[in-house]
């Protein structure tokens, strides 16, 4: 829960930054730092909750959703970070990218890919974050996995003992939040990985099918 308290800090940190350094418009680092606020708020609930109720498992929400909306909102929130770390921070999006599933918890998703990616990525490396139907993707031209360690990335605090002592890395938690709330939402993710190269986080959330047409009437 540290790193996820972290999340938000970061961001209202770096826009609050910007703004005194006067390389952001005001109106939009006050209409982010309000929202990084507000997600802050709901975390610090979510903390309560579970030591009240001792539970392992967050409330999510099941509706349509937009995963583009979802990385242009992630962008927002890291592009500061990026540009201190020297790191291209890129969306790739064309037009929407349907779901269902949470959009809140979609988002603290994508922010804990990204601010692992932004973490290890040298500077002069891009980030990006890509968008389609029932799949939002971030991937890194950082340093990658070994092999060996791709079927345990989501383990808790797995990647933190093998890379620690070598890397940037957070509390070892991120990753397996990831997968939890991504398997509560209906979906699963994936990564995939080039070593010294490149890492591909892939998150697939169900897709509202369309109801079957009915025959017209003769």
């Amino acid at each position: 829960m540290t790193h996820e308290l972290r999340t938000p800090l970061t961001a209202i940190r770096g826009y609050a930054e910007a703004l005194d350094e006067g390389v952001v418009d005001p109106q939009e680092a006050g209409e982010t730092i309000a929202a990084e606020a507000g997600r802050l708020e709901r975390l610090v609930q979510d903390v309560l909750e579970l030591a009240r109720l001792n539970r392992i498992e967050f409330d999510v929400e099941h509706e349509p959703i937009d995963l583009a909306a979802v990385a242009r909102d992630a962008i927002r929130r890291y592009e500061p970070q990026a540009r201190s770390f020297g790191v291209d921070l890129v969306l790739d999006v064309n037009g929407g990218a349907p779901a269902v599933g949470d959009a809140e918890r979609s988002l603290q998703i994508v922010s804990n890919l990204v601010e692992n990616a932004l973490r290890v990525t040298p500077p002069g490396g891009r980030v990006s974050i890509s968008a389609h139907p029932g799949l939002i993707a971030v991937e890194d031209t950082g340093p990658g996995l070994a092999t060996d360690d791709v079927p345990r990335a989501f383990d808790r605090f797995f990647l933190w003992s093998r890379y620690g002592d070598s890397r940037r890395v957070g509390t070892g938690l991120g990753l397996a939040i990831v997968k939890q709330l991504t398997e509560q939402m209906g979906g699963s993710v994936a990564v995939e990985s080039d070593p010294g190269r490149s890492t591909r986080f892939e998150v697939r959330l169900p897709v509202l099918q369309p109801p079957d047409e009915k025959p017209e009437s003769g």
